[in-house]
Order: structure tokens, then C-alpha cells, then sequence
């Protein structure tokens, strides 16, 4: 019922219009459609590479997160041991075991994890297999 009205409107519209406008109101009609059509078809892509780039950001996230995680595990467990090494040139009056304990943890802390980001990032945009 309600598309019989419009269309009767439409039909009544026409009558009124001269054919030349009534052209023009087409070719602009299909115009608009097109341009509605082409911004599907843009915002279809943009939301597309929206999920591609968060995708990517949450790969690289999980990466870094699980290399900085073992970077600073290894970080713990060099410093513990080196604190053993020292405790135990304490124990044992051992000068030489405690000086070499402090060197090497003073080797460790001092060492940036960060330092080497440069090469990771590189690595990491080659495409290589890391192994961690």
C-alpha cells in the first residue's frame, strides 16, 4: 500500500517535471548511488586495515611481552646465582670468589636489557625465526 503511494507520487512528480529535468534527477540519482556504493566500499577497506593493524599491534605485543618477560628471567636468575657465588666467597673467606661475584653482577646490572632493542626490532621486521 505504502509503496503504491510513492509510486503514484512519483508518477504525479513526473507529469509536473519537464523530461530534461526529470533526466537530470536520474542521472544525479545514480550518481549519488555510485558515490554511496564507493563510500561502502572505502569504509569496507578502512575497517579491514583497522583489523589488520590492531591484529598486528597484538602479535607485537604478545612478542615483546614474552621477550622481555624471559630477558628478565634470565636478568633474576644470573643475579641470583652471582649472589650465590658472593655468599659463598663470604662463607669461605674467599676474596677472589667475592670480587669475581661482584664483577659479574655489576657486569649484569649494569647492562640495559633495552640496549639491544635496535637489533630485536630489525630482527623482528626481517621476517627471520628468533629463537628465544
Amino acid at each position: 500500500m505504502k509503496s503504491e503511494i510513492v509510486l503514484k507520487n512519483f508518477q504525479e512528480v513526473i507529469k509536473i517535471i519537464p523530461a530534461a529535468d526529470i533526466l537530470s534527477f536520474v542521472n544525479n540519482l545514480t550518481d549519488a548511488y555510485r558515490e554511496h556504493q564507493k563510500t561502502n566500499i572505502d569504509i569496507a577497506s578502512i575497517e579491514a586495515k583497522k583489523e589488520c593493524l590492531i591484529a598486528e599491534m597484538r602479535e607485537k605485543y604478545s612478542f615483546y611481552r614474552d621477550v622481555f618477560g624471559k630477558i628478565f628471567d634470565q636478568r633474576s636468575l644470573a643475579i641470583d646465582k652471582f649472589f650465590e657465588v658472593i655468599d659463598k666467597g663470604l662463607k669461605e673467606n674467599d676474596n677472589d670468589l667475592v670480587s669475581s661475584g661482584l664483577k659479574s653482577l655489576s657486569d649484569v646490572v649494569s647492562k640495559s636489557p633495552f640496549g639491544d632493542l635496535k637489533e630485536l626490532k630489525a630482527l623482528m621486521e626481517s621476517n627471520q625465526v628468533i629463537e628465544i
